[in-house]
C-alpha cells in the first residue's frame, strides 16, 4: 500500500521548503497524476480483463503476507504474445503488504527525480512476468515504442518495463520521444535508471549520481531541472548507447 501524504521528519539532504506538509497545490497534484498514469495496451484487452476479473474473485481478503495473484499457467500459456503483453502491463501478479510512505514535493514539474513512482498500489510484476519480458526483450521494446508513438504517451508501466529489462536499446527512442514531450521529465528519470543499471563509470562519478543515488538519498530524491542537467543526462545516455552498441 502506498501512502501519498506526509512525513513527520525529513532528513534526506533536500531542502525543507520543497517538502509538502499539507495537501499539495493543484498544479503539483496534476503533475503527480501525470507521473502515475499508465499505458493500456489494446491487444485482447477485453479478453484479458475478463481473466483478471475472474481471478480477482478468488483472491483472499485482508491477507497479511505477500502472495501471487496470477492467473493459472494454462490460462497464461493460451494467451497470444500480444495478449500476454497486455496482461503484464495491466495486471502485476505480486501483491505486497509493505507500505511505503511518500511525501509530496513542491514544484515537481521543475525537478528530475532519481526514481519513478511506484507503478501500482502495493503490487509488482511476478518472476514469471519479468522473465517473459526479459526473454522477449526486443519484441517488448518494439511493442512499447510502437504503442507510445501511436498514442503520444509513455506510461509509467512502460517506462518501468524498459528499466526492468535493461532496455538500453531504447535510448534513441527515449531521446526522440523526450524532445517531443519535454514536460514528461520522467523520461529523463528512465534514462538515469538505465545509466545506473549499466554501472556506467563516468555517470557513477558524477555529482548528479551522488545527489540521486549516493549516501542519504531516498526514493524521492531529486535534482532541479536545468538545461545543464538535462544536457548532461542526454549526453550520458548517448555515450552509454554508443558504448553498449559496440560491445
Amino acid at each position: 500500500m502506498i501512502l501519498l501524504g506526509f512525513i513527520s521528519n525529513v532528513s534526506f539532504g533536500q531542502e525543507y521548503k520543497d517538502v509538502a506538509w499539507n495537501e499539495p497545490r493543484s498544479k503539483d497534484s496534476a503533475y503527480y497524476a501525470m507521473r502515475e498514469k499508465e499505458s493500456i495496451p489494446p491487444f485482447g484487452l477485453k479478453k484479458v480483463q475478463g481473466l483478471v476479473e475472474q481471478q480477482s474473485k478468488k483472491l483472499p481478503d485482508g491477507a497479511l503476507v505477500d502472495y501471487n495473484a496470477g492467473i493459472s499457467r494454462a490460462d497464461f500459456d493460451k494467451l497470444s504474445f500480444e495478449e500476454k503483453f497486455t496482461y503484464i502491463m495491466i495486471y502485476p501478479e505480486i501483491y505486497s503488504q509493505a507500505c511505503a510512505e511518500r511525501m509530496f514535493v513542491f514544484d515537481p514539474q521543475n525537478k528530475i527525480f532519481g526514481q519513478l513512482l511506484f507503478v501500482y498500489n502495493g503490487v509488482f510484476w511476478s518472476e514469471r512476468q519479468l522473465l517473459f519480458m526479459k526473454k522477449n526483450k526486443k519484441r517488448i521494446i518494439d511493442l512499447i515504442i510502437n504503442q507510445a508513438i501511436q498514442n503520444h504517451t509513455l506510461g509509467l508501466n512502460y517506462k518501468t518495463a524498459l528499466i526492468e529489462i535493461d532496455a538500453w536499446e531504447s535510448i534513441p527512442f527515449l531521446l526522440s520521444f523526450y524532445q517531443k514531450n519535454p514536460k514528461d521529465k520522467d523520461i529523463l528519470t528512465t534514462l538515469l535508471q538505465l545509466l545506473k543499471t549499466s554501472n556506467f563509470g563516468a555517470f557513477e562519478q558524477s555529482k548528479i549520481y551522488n545527489k540521486l543515488y549516493g549516501e542519504n538519498t531516498h526514493s524521492d530524491s531529486w535534482i532541479n531541472f536545468s538545461s545543464v542537467n538535462e544536457e548532461y543526462i542526454i549526453e550520458s545516455a548517448q555515450a552509454l548507447y554508443k558504448k553498449r552498441q559496440n560491445q
